[in-house]
Order: structure tokens, then C-alpha cells, then sequence
């Protein structure tokens, strides 16, 4: 090969990494060049005014996401569900100590056990094993920062408030409007996970179930296996059928988005 064949080379090289890191910056939820600074900025203003909600530590969580876009689809989700905030924000780690110490505790546990049993006896060589750790709000923050399809959901986002605001005529919107534009955008793909603090994992309601043979792992929480794992394998139907068949204190599966082995535990408890 010719030296200038080399250099061609190269540069195609060089151009190809740049087009992947941009994609992979832009999957993980960075803020669009496009946007312009004064329009970024009328951005940072109404996250910070709508954030400031006594129900919950909205705005101490907010302040801990990364970017911008991730910052408007986490506030998204607090806006619409403001009204439920109280009864649904994690709990603190004290909290969580108390409750794993605790007689609904152990009455959460007989219930699993009694529908881990049934599921052996209907699906022979198998066992179920289920996740009922409480999910932090450390942990829940960690996970919406790294989520690439949550970073892909909030870029959607953010070009249109980055549209929204621009098409004003002056940048500095009403508060207001803003804020019914966030709670009526929908997402042609809604996020994986709930924002910080609304996941009913931090609350000890959401229990996830994956099913073994021995140490191999058959079925488990992961999108990526939800048609052919869950669904076409069956493991979906038999979870469900060993649920209905020993408890009426779960309720699931969660249907948005689509999660087969994800289960909300309601018992006929007041405060819960």
C-alpha cells in the first residue's frame, strides 16, 4: 500500500471513531450541541423552580443526576405523579433497616416462600429465586446515570424542550407552560426505569423473580430476553399461574414498560 493509500486509511479510521463516540455520548444521555446557550440555560432555570417540591427531596436527587436531559425526564416523572409523591418516595436507609427488622417483613417472606414452593412443585428441576432487597436511592440514581436507553429517552426530550423553548419568543417561557409541556411529552419509548425515588423497589413493594435450574440461571430481569426468554420459553405464564395460585398480595406483572418477572407486593396493611 502507498503512503497516501495509508493516510486514507487512517483518516477513514479516525472519522469512523469519532461518528462511534458521538453515538455512544449520545445513548448515554449528553446534552445536544444544537441547543443553543441561552436556550440551555432557560432550561437549567425551570429545573431548578420546578424541582422545588415539599413533598420530597426532589430537588437534592435532581441536582445528583447527570445532564440535562436525564435532569427533565426524572422531573418529568415527578410532575406527574406530585400528587403521590409522599406515599411513594424511597425510603431512608434507617427506614429500610427498621423494615427488614420488621413482622411485614417476615410476612412478605412466608408469602414468596409459599409461591416459590408451588412453582417447584408445577415446573419439576426448577426453583424460583426472588430479588427483595431494597433498592436505595443511591442505587436508583446510579442506575438512571448509566442507563443507556434511559440516556437515549432523555435526549429525546431535550431536543424538544430545546425546540420548545427556542420557538418562544423570549427564551425566559412561564414556568408554567414549561411544565405542562414536560408532563404532556410522551416518548416514542418510555424509560426502563422509574426516576429516583419513584421506583417501588425503594419501598419494598417491587419484588423481581428469575427462575434457576441448579446454579444456571433459566429466566432473569433483563429486557433483552422478555419475547424469547419469557414470553415464547413460557417462564412468564408459569411465574404468573404459581402466583394467582398461592397469593392475592401480588399484583403484577408490570406492564409499563413490559416487565414479566416484576411484581408489586400489596398487602392488606394500612400506610402501605
Amino acid at each position: 500500500m502507498t503512503i497516501g493509500g495509508v493516510r486514507k486509511l487512517l483518516g477513514a479510521l479516525v472519522l469512523a471513531l469519532c461518528a462511534a463516540n458521538v453515538g455512544a455520548a449520545d445513548a448515554q444521555g449528553t446534552t445536544d450541541p444544537q441547543c443553543s446557550k441561552a436556550s440551555s440555560s432557560a432550561l437549567e432555570r425551570h429545573i431548578a423552580a420546578l424541582a422545588r417540591m415539599p413533598q420530597a427531596d426532589v430537588q437534592g436527587t435532581v441536582r445528583r443526576i447527570d445532564g440535562v436531559d436525564r435532569k427533565l425526564l426524572a422531573l418529568r416523572s415527578y410532575l406527574r405523579t406530585q400528587g403521590s409523591l409522599a406515599s411513594r418516595w424511597s425510603w431512608k436507609q434507617s427506614e429500610i433497616d427498621a423494615y427488614l427488622q420488621s413482622e411485614r417483613y417476615r410476612d412478605m417472606v412466608a408469602e414468596i416462600e409459599r409461591i416459590q414452593a408451588h412453582f417447584a412443585v408445577a415446573n419439576p428441576g426448577y426453583m424460583l429465586y426472588a430479588n427483595t432487597d431494597v433498592r436505595s436511592l443511591d442505587r436508583q440514581i446510579q442506575r438512571w446515570n448509566e442507563n443507556v436507553t434511559v440516556g437515549a429517552t432523555a435526549q429525546g426530550l431535550y431536543r424538544a424542550a430545546c425546540e420548545r423553548v427556542a420557538a418562544s419568543r423570549k427564551v425566559r417561557t412561564s414556568k408554567n407552560r414549561f411544565r405542562d409541556f414536560l408532563i404532556q411529552w410522551t416518548p416514542e419509548r418510555p424509560a426502563p426505569l422509574a426516576a429516583p425515588g419513584l421506583s417501588l423497589h425503594g419501598r419494598a413493594r417491587a419484588i423481581d423473580f428469575q427462575v434457576q435450574k441448579g446454579d444456571e440461571v433459566i429466566a432473569w430481569p433483563d429486557t433483552s430476553t422478555i419475547q424469547s426468554v419469557w414470553i415464547d420459553a413460557g417462564w412468564a405464564g408459569r411465574l404468573n399461574a404459581s402466583i394467582r395460585a398461592v397469593s392475592s398480595k401480588f399484583d403484577g406483572p408490570l406492564t409499563m414498560p413490559v416487565e414479566p418477572w416484576h411484581f408489586e407486593y400489596r398487602p392488606a396493611e394500612p400506610g402501605l
